[in-house]
């Protein structure tokens, strides 16, 4: 347990702005067949207005860091709750497709502030030794959000109506705002490094151009000639910041980070598999409503199941760790994960056997492999790269979510035929969704290759069988995460 009641505050603080954006993607995602008829548009747009938020996310999410650094990260996490709300608002108002994507770009913004400056506070009063069982605070949400967001999604848009759930998100803002208010520290001396604008302005615009080409396939809101010029555009873009980063001393996301082992399999191996975390998320919702043809309800309480198998999971996920190491328990994990998502293709009917268990065992083995790239992508950070590291790892995060959604969105495209032009009230043929499963579940293995490199005593500091001493060979003595 964490060693005083501040330390308890703190993540569970930032949990519940977390829990805010988790229950704002689940709910969506389960009442996409209802906003499509209701809006008169093709289910898989509305692939655009989950994959915008996640866009803009990633987006401003580099820039997080240095902004805490300067402005003060309790002022910052205070402004962006303010803004996710607003724009929570905003969304709840509009009446069609191009207003709800622009909508959720503004909740982006605001979530791209929120949940990188939450981890960074956690951070810096935490201590290395306890850091896993802090990030199992900090990211309960993210399973508990996606337990309840589905069926509660389903409630509300039943009884109340689509709009309805984007309003869940106000008491919740007012919750987080008013802990924030009482049980954060207050912000030290401001210490942010020289701001590198040509490095932000390069980054954002080229992710936002590669991720917004990307997720546009499909020529619901662009023609696919537009949305692969705006791809290759901000890949083009991508690699300039690259080349202009590499080495530099200033750069906005430093990708100098990526000489830490633990660092780089964390960051990368965690963006493969949450991959399929993204696709899963469009794809389950759409398989029981559309493809099954059950009801929302029961979409919602089915989806809802593959959370509760990650809940389950998460209190021992880091005993697992610490028994058995990092490496193995991570391969394992992701493998498993892989057969679960390709045993969906198997599914035929919400009554066949199988489907309960691979849900929940999804869950369970995704569960652990969150936790363990979670903590690990911190295990050899100095406290000066704190910021920069959570703000990479954040960025990652949201573009391996949305690379998900386009990647399922467009398997689906191409499998359903001309049914994927429905309005969200014509069934979806079941062999489109057995081919996108087959494709998702690669994600697996593939992650676990990646997870292959890590070797004999990296990450053991974070175990508490085995602890490391912060001073190392590798590394001189380093301050403990405590505040600046």
């Amino acid at each position: 347990m964490l060693k005083n009641l501040r330390e308890h505050i703190l993540p569970l603080t930032v949990a519940l702005s977390l829990l805010m954006e988790m229950v704002d993607a689940t709910v969506l995602a389960t009442a996409i067949p209802v906003i499509a008829r209701d809006l008169g548009v093709p289910v898989l747009s509305l692939k655009m207005a989950m994959a915008t938020y996640l866009i803009a996310l990633a987006a401003f999410v580099p820039v997080s860091g240095w902004i805490a650094d300067r402005y003060g990260a309790k002022r910052v996490f205070l402004a962006a709750l303010g803004v996710f709300a607003a724009a929570s608002l905003v969304c709840a108002l509009q009446t069609n497709l191009l207003g709800l994507v622009a909508a959720r770009a503004v909740q982006g913004l605001g979530a791209a502030l929120m949940s990188p400056v939450g981890r960074i506070i956690v951070l810096r009063h935490t201590e290395r030794s306890e850091i896993t069982r802090a990030m199992v605070y900090v990211t309960l949400p993210a399973l508990i959000g996606p337990a309840i967001g589905p069926f509660v999604g389903a409630s509300v848009t039943t009884y109340l109506g689509w709009r309805s759930i984007f309003l869940i998100n106000l008491p919740l803002a007012a919750a987080a705002i008013a802990l924030t208010l009482k049980a954060m520290p207050k912000d030290g001396p401001a210490t942010a490094k020289p701001f590198d604008l040509t490095g932000f302005v390069l980054s954002a615009t080229g992710l936002v151009a590669a991720m917004t080409g990307l997720s546009a396939l499909g020529e619901h809101i662009l023609p696919w000639q537009a949305a692969t010029g705006l791809a290759v555009v901000g890949g083009i873009l991508l690699i300039v910041y690259g080349l202009r980063a590499s080495g530099r001393t200033d750069a906005l996301l430093d990708l100098r980070l990526f000489r830490h082992r633990t660092f780089d399999i964390g960051t990368i191996g965690g963006l493969i598999f949450r991959l399929s975390n993204g696709a899963i998320s469009l794809l389950l919702p759409l398989f029981f409503q559309l493809g099954l043809g059950t009801t929302i309800m029961v979409s919602g309480a089915l989806s809802g199941l593959n959370a509760v198998g990650a809940v389950s999971m998460r209190a021992v996920a880091p005993r697992l760790l610490d028994r058995f190491g990092f490496k193995p328990v991570m391969v394992l994990a992701a493998l498993i994960r892989g057969v679960t998502i390709t045993g969906f293709a198997s599914v035929t009917s919400i009554s066949d056997w199988q489907l309960i268990p691979l849900l929940l065992i999804g869950g369970a083995a995704q569960a652990v492999v969150f936790t363990a790239v979670n903590a690990i992508s911190y295990a050899d950070l100095d406290a000066s790269e704190i910021s920069t590291g959570t703000a990479f790892s954040a960025m990652t995060r949201q573009i391996s979510l949305a690379l998900g959604i386009a990647f399922a969105g467009v398997v689906l495209e191409f499998t359903a035929g001309a049914a994927g032009a429905t309005d969200g009230s014509i069934a979806l043929p079941l062999h489109a969704f057995t081919i996108a499963y087959l494709a998702t579940g690669m994600m697996g293995p593939l992650s676990a290759l990646y997870f292959m490199r890590l070797k004999r005593g990296d990450a053991d500091g974070l175990r508490r069988r085995n602890p490391k001493p912060l001073s190392s060979s590798r590394e001189p003595q380093r301050p403990p995460l405590t505040d600046r």
